[in-house]
């Protein structure tokens, strides 16, 4: 069997969205791959603000989010089983500089030997449309 990603928008509201990205790795860790692409949304914003992450991750993977840009840009890298909030302070935003495109990019570390598996969630809000 070969590596499986597959991304699957929720929601997509005036303002909110909603979207579940899911992983099996049997071979190796993913490299840099866009979950989140403006274009995918309508309306279309510029960019998305991060409120939550719900996510649960297998072993000893590691998912890491990024901003993309000309250099890309750490969102926060996550593992194990959780929600993480950020809303309270008008969430994660994305502080890419230069070559910012809006989209939001996952890639993973740690996978070994087996089957590894993870899922988040991402509960966006639509900016600059």
């Amino acid at each position: 069997m070969a590596n499986v990603l597959s991304t699957q928008i929720l929601e997509d509201g005036e303002r909110n969205a909603v979207v579940k990205i899911t992983g099996v790795l049997d071979t190796s860790d993913l490299s840099t791959t866009t979950v989140v692409d403006p274009a995918d949304y309508s309306p279309i914003p510029t960019q998305f603000r991060i409120d939550h992450i719900d996510f649960a991750i297998s072993g000893n993977l590691e998912v890491r989010l990024l901003w993309d840009a000309s250099t890309d840009v750490d969102i926060l890298p996550i593992a194990g089983r959780g929600r993480m909030s950020f809303h309270n302070f008008g969430g994660l935003q994305n502080n890419a500089g230069s070559g910012k495109t809006g989209k939001i990019q996952l890639m993973t570390n740690g996978w070994s030997t087996g089957t590894q598996v993870f899922s988040v969630v991402l509960e966006l809000v639509k900016q600059g449309i």
